[in-house]
């Protein structure tokens, strides 16, 4: 079997993705909430000390204005950030 990533849409025979009582079915609202915690921090943006601590991934982005450029998360423990060119930042 394949591996599942955060952005796999989840599989449905009910084609408006409501459950019986009319609610949202759990794994589509899963979802949603993970499409929209990635795309928010697609804007993040901010002094060096208010860089991210949750949500993080390699290679998640993130603006650090103090220094003027974006850098990528390299390693969640500890927390390694570098710039485009691979300089820790």
């Amino acid at each position: 079997m394949a591996t599942r990533n955060a952005y796999e849409i989840p599989s449905s025979t009910q084609p408006t993705k409501l459950d019986g009582s009319g609610q949202i079915e759990p794994a589509w609202l899963q979802w949603m909430q993970r499409t929209h915690n990635g795309a928010a921090t697609l804007q993040q943006s901010g002094i060096t000390a208010d860089r991210p601590t949750t949500l993080l991934w390699v290679g998640r982005y993130y603006f650090d204005t103090t220094i003027g450029k974006p850098i990528w998360l390299k390693s969640i423990s500890p927390n390694v950030w570098v710039d485009g060119v691979g300089t820790v930042s």
